[in-house]
């Protein structure tokens, strides 16, 4: 599938978001699980041919078949997100982290066919966006052991407005 159709797939899913019952959810500021699972149930009706799931970590490729990505740890202090741990671990340049990402369209049971991911951010969150980019830069790449190589990352913020929420939009690939 072409990045343009999984982009026009993934904005329709929005705009039936905001066309139905589920706006309230973004009128009403509410989780963002629960604005994260009603995004999915929409992706579900239009990628027929994938798998669509929420927080997934399983990772066949992986020994202890769990999702985790590699960091560069300077991206990680520059943002201030390096953990005391990995700081002291001086042999290496990058970190291992488990992820469970808000969504994605794949496969299950192989890295060969992951499609797209989505991690999701309320505008009124008070956690920084740039962990999101970092690990959708990560999810998108095959640098420092990274296998799970997803055609196209993206980060939706979930703006919340009583009157007139909406979403934007930022594309990830390699």
């Amino acid at each position: 599938m072409t990045d343009i159709k999984i982009k026009d797939l993934v904005r329709l899913a929005l705009d039936t978001f905001l066309e139905t019952s589920d706006i309230w959810l973004l009128k009403n500021d509410l989780s963002e699980q629960s604005i994260s699972h009603r995004i999915a149930f929409h992706l579900d009706q239009l990628f027929a041919d994938f798998n669509v799931d929420c927080e997934y970590n399983g990772d066949i490729d992986r020994p202890n078949n769990r999702k985790a990505i590699s960091i560069l740890k300077g991206e990680l202090k520059e943002f201030g997100l390096l953990r005391d741990k990995e700081a002291s671990d001086l042999e290496k340049e990058f970190t291992n982290r488990a992820v469970f990402p808000d969504i994605i369209v794949h496969e299950r049971g192989t890295n060969n066919n992951n499609l797209c991911i989505l991690e999701i951010k309320k505008s009124t969150s008070n956690v920084d966006y740039n962990y999101d980019f970092i690990k959708l830069r990560s999810y998108t790449s095959n640098y420092y052991e990274n296998n799970l190589i997803y055609q196209l990352g993206i980060f939706v913020e979930a703006v919340i407005d009583d009157k007139n929420p909406l979403f934007n939009l930022r594309f990830y690939k390699q």
